[in-house]
């Protein structure tokens, strides 16, 4: 059943938006979860999945209505591990050809530490810093995908063009994370113009991640096949399987999520362009 929205759509999402970000602000910077026995800076987005809750009471929409169908949300999901294993696999590839290049071959260890701008790295291999990783991970793109991609692109799209509050979304997903450059600024660990640049690539970066998980929310009608590779990027990519040299851990680990999220992006919108073509002749 259609469901009529009862509220200024804008209004709701720069609400939303705005309240979500104070409170990662506020956990980042004030109450660091992530630098206690946690290790994760997760609270936000548990609250964020209230938000979104409350949200959905207030425009008269339910979950399903957003894209998290219970139809679908296997193969969905495992479509979407897929896409992100598969590109994954090109760009740590690419990551181990360059360090064998540059004469320092690495190998591949699989532990969980949080992701690092300045990299910093804890190695924890027990069994319940997985399961941990797995669950904090789950809450994570659940806000993320519910929010950025359901509520935004589904509330906007009732008076703009799908690809307007697609972008839109993305464009806010991008600000959503410039908190940690500017975080590792705070603390020191970062100079001005590197958090600068630092910001503008999150923006660019996780703008074009948005506009790949909208347009596969678009064509699947359901959140599940962006989840699971999203799930992917932050759960296997970033946290969990780690590629080490003689010089360290990670050194090209932005070189490996940007090759694969390039790839992505493109067979993704090659998809969605011929899908569009193919449904307007």
């Amino acid at each position: 059943m259609r469901r009529t929205i009862k509220c200024n759509t804008n209004h709701l999402c720069i609400a939303v938006f705005t309240f979500c970000l104070l409170v990662r602000f506020a956990e980042y910077f004030l109450i660091k979860t992530d630098q206690t026995a946690i290790g994760e800076n997760v609270l936000h987005k548990a609250v964020g999945i209230i938000i979104l809750a409350l949200a959905l009471k207030r425009a008269n929409l339910s979950w399903s209505d957003i894209g998290f169908q219970r139809n679908g949300f296997i193969s969905g999901i495992l479509k979407g591990l897929l896409l992100g294993s598969v590109c994954f696999a090109v760009s740590y590839g690419v990551e181990l050809a360059i360090l064998t290049m540059q004469g320092n071959p690495a190998h591949f260890e699989l532990y969980i530490s949080s992701f690092s701008l300045t990299g910093s790295q804890v190695k924890n291999t027990g069994f319940l810093f997985f399961a941990l990783c797995v669950v904090f991970n789950i809450i994570n793109v659940w806000m993320e995908e519910g929010i950025f991609r359901g509520l935004f692109i589904k509330t906007l799209s009732a008076t703009k063009p799908f690809m307007t509050a697609n972008l839109i979304g993305a464009f806010l997903f991008g600000v959503w994370h410039i908190v940690m450059p500017l975080r590792s600024y705070v603390n020191g660990e970062m100079s001005f113009a590197a958090m600068a640049l630092m910001s503008i690539g999150y923006i660019i970066l996780a703008g074009i991640m948005g506009i790949k998980w909208g347009l596969l929310s678009r064509m699947t009608g359901n959140l599940w096949v962006g989840l699971g590779d999203h799930l992917f990027n932050n759960t296997v990519a970033t946290n969990m399987l780690h590629v080490v040299s003689s010089t360290g851990a990670d050194e090209l680990q932005i070189v490996r999520i940007m090759a694969a999220q390039l790839v992505s992006f493109i067979f993704v919108l090659v998809i969605y362009i011929y899908r569009s073509r193919k449904e307007g002749e």
